[in-house]
């Protein structure tokens, strides 16, 4: 098993000098995610929040909420492993631009996208488990992403 540190429960850092991701690790992570309340876990692969490069194995629950979010300054590659998402950008009103299905290379649909930098995007999950590797540039920011007005919060609720 893939040695690591957790920065909290859903956020682990690879420690192996070379870390290698497999079966189990990907079960590892679903567990992990089951028991978090956002539903998901990622497996940062390099070394820190400051490094240049960052290349995340993440995973999601199909009750996962990916609330719509923009980076302004950093663009993201997205590669489907497991399961099937919806992805979809917005215009800066919050209307659907386009949308498309990802799934793992193979199955007929698309498997990976490069989102530019400043795109409104987010994703839905259609399978139980959504598991993809996702590559930006660091460092890690938390003010490096933008959340939408239009966008309700993860535990808003409507009336």
């Amino acid at each position: 098993m893939l040695q690591f540190y957790e920065e909290d429960p859903a956020v682990l850092y690879a420690t192996d000098p070379v870390p290698v991701v497999g079966d189990a690790e990907i079960a590892f992570l679903k567990e992990r995610a089951a028991a978090h309340p956002l539903l998901r876990c990622r497996l940062c692969l390099h070394a820190g929040p400051a490094a240049p490069a960052h290349e995340m194995v993440i995973v999601h629950h199909r009750d996962a909420y990916v609330r719509p979010h923009r980076h302004p300054s950093k663009s993201e590659t997205l590669v489907a492993l497991e399961g099937e998402a919806e992805a979809y950008t917005f215009d800066d009103a919050g209307a659907v631009r386009s949308s498309w299905t990802l799934r793992p290379a193979g199955s007929g649909a698309s498997c990976t996208y490069f989102m530019p930098a400043g795109t409104w995007h987010a994703l839905t999950i259609r399978s139980e488990w959504f598991v993809f590797v996702e590559t930006t540039t660091g460092p890690f920011e938390r003010s490096g992403t933008e959340f939408p007005l239009w966008a309700p919060a993860r535990n808003a609720t409507s009336a």
